[in-house]
């Protein structure tokens, strides 16, 4: 009997959480990924030369508030918010290889900065909507004073247009944690798998 009366006293929660009903969730799809292009692609640039980068993604999102399965106008720019990260690469980090830069000159062309209320090491930018509304956009320019190999990686889940050589050899002397970029920014350790996706170059 004892076991039997466990049974019943378990049974109802058991069928609670079976036939709840599973709530509606509301909200936006994730955008289109941004495809990073570098304008002027070299392997060395100078001292305070200029790298110019942009990218676009669709301003039509589904919203899952709605009645709607068809994308729609976003006209919440930080719904597309992009960030860089500038790496410095560094073998004398134990278990880094790469310095987060905060000292670059950036200038932009479209879209515009954008500040977090904690802390970030990024380089975030608000995009632009294009004036036929089909796209949110950017243009940024970086410009190293510091003699050195460098990466930049996404602070998002974008990456480089592959089309374009991106000077992976370079990371070839800072390959010693299994093909990983990793670094500190903010306390936080992050990791890019792979060369793929990122930009590399070296400043002279």
């Amino acid at each position: 009997m004892k076991k039997n009366f466990k049974l019943l006293l378990l049974t109802p929660c058991l069928f609670s959480v079976l036939c709840e009903p599973e709530e509606d969730v509301c909200g936006l799809d994730e955008p289109e990924a941004y495809e990073v292009n570098v304008e002027n692609v070299m392997e060395t640039y100078s001292q305070d030369e200029t790298i110019w980068f942009n990218a676009k993604t669709s301003s039509m999102v589904i919203d899952f508030c709605t009645d709607s399965n068809e994308p729609e106008l976003i006209e919440d720019a930080q719904v597309f918010l992009d960030g860089l990260f500038i790496l410095k690469l560094n073998t004398n980090l134990n278990e880094f290889n790469a310095d987060v830069v905060t000292d670059a000159t950036i200038t932009y062309t479209i879209g515009e900065t954008f500040n977090f209320s904690v802390c970030s090491d990024a380089i975030s930018h608000l995009p632009t909507l294009t004036n036929d509304n089909e796209f949110y956009e950017y243009r940024i320019g970086i410009s190293i004073n510091s003699p050195g190999d460098y990466c930049i990686v996404s602070s998002m889940d974008n990456s480089f247009n592959l089309e374009a050589e991106n000077n992976a050899l370079i990371f070839e002397d800072y390959n010693t944690l299994d093909n990983r970029i990793r670094f500190n920014s903010c306390g936080d350790t992050y990791t890019r798998e792979g060369i793929e996706g990122h930009y590399f170059f070296r400043v002279q």
